[in-house]
């Protein structure tokens, strides 16, 4: 369909879910992962999360909020023919009894400044140092690796960055708190990353 091939984390991820659904739709697990490895007829793929309302006589209605992939580091609002080629594939699959309202998933940007600390010895080639850090942050932050309504946990994002040998250990600069909390249907999105370099 001209997608771009699915990553081994996503693959890790949904796959194991697509088997156990046994090509239906009847939990909301069966829903999200659906909808997650669903390739549009344009070849463009999304991320989802199936929720249910807590009003019994909505007992039956599956809110799925979608956000389309734009890159591989970058959802977008999904378009209106990937939403109707999603509706229309999944229509054969649910439960007759389920009704599928689609809604736009929300994008929280986040702004990062952090600083490395480094051995003074490696003045002059920190320039290399910072463009690993740079490359691992953004790997941390693909949507293949950032759920709905996951948490930006600063230690654990500061942990992966202490992998980098050269780095002594990391701080965030710009925020105070120790997580970033959203809401299940949010999804955080790295927009603009600043890495200053201090040595000791």
């Amino acid at each position: 369909g001209g997608s771009q091939a699915e990553t081994v984390a996503h693959a890790k991820k949904y796959g194991p879910l697509t088997f156990k659904s046994q090509d239906r739709l009847v939990s909301l697990e069966d829903y999200t992962a659906f909808a997650s490895r669903f390739i549009s007829p344009a070849g463009t793929t999304g991320k989802a999360i199936a929720t249910t309302r807590k009003a019994y006589s909505s007992a039956n209605i599956i809110d799925l909020y979608i956000l389309e992939k734009a890159t591989s580091s970058q959802l977008q609002k999904a378009s209106i023919s990937f939403k109707n080629a999603l509706l229309t594939a999944m229509s054969t699959k649910r439960m007759i009894t389920d009704d599928i309202v689609i809604s736009d998933g929300l994008i929280r940007t986040l702004d990062l400044v952090m600083t490395i600390n480094v051995d003074r010895s490696l003045q002059g080639v920190e320039s290399t140092i910072v463009s690993r850090v740079s490359e691992l942050v953004n790997n941390y932050f693909l949507s293949d690796n950032v759920d709905f309504g996951d948490p930006i946990i600063f230690a654990n994002l500061n942990k992966t960055i202490f992998t980098i040998d050269e780095v002594i250990f990391s701080t965030i600069d710009n925020f105070k708190e120790e997580m970033i909390a959203v809401d299940f249907n949010e999804v955080i999105q790295l927009n603009n990353l600043i890495i200053n370099v201090n040595y000791v």
